[in-house]
């Protein structure tokens, strides 16, 4: 466990393979794939997609299969005590509860095949929340896989080490701290650079920024696979250049006093 924790600090990210097992996963992975059989999207156990056949799904059918996935009871079996331990140990014993203001709501992670070329993005990248003083750590997210995920199927990215980053200053914006990036360290001028060319190469890439070993992971696995990841990490939507939609589920985990810390900021701000 003390090389997970080791591994969380320094990358902000860690992965664990079939750490849900099928029990947990199968009953929400049925209730997904009878949403997309309504729609035809799904037949006879059977994605519907072909190379260079994208079937439409209009937005408001895929917020309409969020809403619907997200208050079943089978998401329940997620808040478990072996999640629990393991968040609490890798903030430090931070975050105490998978229950109430330390919990996000569940959220149903949808991407159709959407292009037939595959390239990191340069725009969309962000962080959920601003950068707190003092080197504060907001929280841990959590991702796992409702289907298989594979490299250039929609698979979320993320810059590890970048949590590393502009933490012992004021509050910063997500924007700004983007704008800062861009503007002081060469690896992140290119990646939020449009003129760079053959992209997909940039995942391939290691960069620094000072002594801080960065580098593109692009979330991929099997259903009950695992990613913890720290919410100070620059991340984006990827493309999805596969023939089956990106199905994942994910929530975050709040620390309790860095939430006090932003809400007051908030209302120092207001």
């Amino acid at each position: 466990m003390e090389a997970i924790k080791n591994e969380f600090e320094q990358s902000g990210i860690i992965r664990l393979n079939n750490f849900f097992p099928p029990n947990i996963i199968f009953p929400v992975q049925e209730r997904i794939y009878e949403s997309f059989e309504k729609r035809g999207i799904r037949k006879n156990g059977k994605w519907q997609y072909n190379d260079n056949n994208f079937l439409d799904l209009p937005e408001s059918e895929e917020k309409l299969i969020r809403r619907e996935l997200k208050k079943r009871k089978e998401l329940r079996s997620f808040d478990n005590d072996n999640l629990l331990n393991l968040v609490s140990m890798i903030s430090d014993n931070r975050i105490t509860s998978t229950e109430g203001e330390q919990k996000g709501p569940w959220q149903i992670l949808i991407t159709l095949p959407n292009t037939t070329k595959w390239v990191v993005p340069y725009l969309m990248w962000h962080l959920d929340f601003p950068r707190l003083p003092n080197n504060q750590l907001p929280g841990v997210q959590m991702f796992t896989f409702l289907d298989s995920v594979k490299p250039q199927g929609g698979g979320t990215l993320v810059v590890s080490g970048s949590h590393q980053l502009l933490n012992n200053q004021r509050f910063i914006s997500s924007k700004e701290v983007k704008k800062t990036l861009k503007r002081e360290e060469k690896y992140f001028t290119k990646l939020f650079s449009r003129q760079v060319e053959n992209r997909e190469k940039l995942l391939l890439e290691n960069g620094k920024a000072g002594d801080v070993n960065l580098r593109i992971i692009e979330l991929t696995g099997e259903p009950g696979d695992l990613y913890l990841a720290d919410l100070r990490l620059l991340h984006t939507i990827a493309p999805n250049a596969s023939n089956i939609p990106r199905l994942m589920l994910t929530n975050r985990f709040f620390c309790e006093d860095s939430m006090n810390l932003w809400r007051q900021n908030i209302s120092v701000k207001c």
